[in-house]
């Protein structure tokens, strides 16, 4: 009986780490989808300004070299406006879905702004569209790193001491 506890113990403190352990991971998985699709961006505005590319090529070319989540993002958005009978309204927020970003709500809105409205404006129209977004990409990059180490501490910690928590109620 002594042993079933000890192991319950440890499976109920393994479990609650692992849990605040999983949200430290999202969290710097955040940040790095956030810089790479800050570095995505300025790949986009570079071939417009010089090579004026289509969109399908554009995406898939923004999408190489990038992190699994954001080359899906890209694939999918590429995938989604060769359909032609694909509605462009909420594309870019299904491809977010299907790419498994995991971005803060304000990145999804202006990422949406972006590229479901993508080709309407002129030239100049789009490359201030893309500057604006990736200005509040590096933003919320910026904002998140700055507080990474001790939001990731403090899932952590907090994942632990919830175990502890229900320990003691357990016990």
């Amino acid at each position: 009986m002594e042993m079933i506890k000890i192991a319950g113990t440890g499976m109920i403190l393994a479990s609650s780490f692992w849990a605040g352990l999983h949200a430290a991971l999202r969290l710097k998985r955040t940040h790095e989808q956030l810089r790479d699709l800050n570095a995505a961006l300025e790949l986009i505005a570079a071939e417009i300004r010089f090579a004026a590319t289509p969109f399908v090529p554009l995406c898939r070319r923004a999408g190489e070299g990038r992190c699994a989540a954001v080359r899906a993002f890209f694939e999918e958005l590429s995938r989604e406006r060769g359909c032609p009978e694909t509605a462009s309204e909420g594309m870019t927020r299904r491809a977010c879905v299907k790419a498994g970003l995991v971005l803060p709500e304000q990145a999804h809105a202006d990422l949406e702004r972006l590229f479901d409205g993508f080709g309407c404006f002129d030239r100049e129209g789009q490359l201030r569209q893309i500057a604006l977004v990736s200005s509040e990409l590096n933003r919320l990059s910026d904002e998140l790193g700055a507080q990474m180490q001790g939001r990731c501490r403090t899932y952590e910690i907090l994942g632990l001491t919830a175990g502890a928590a229900v320990l003691v109620l357990v016990i």
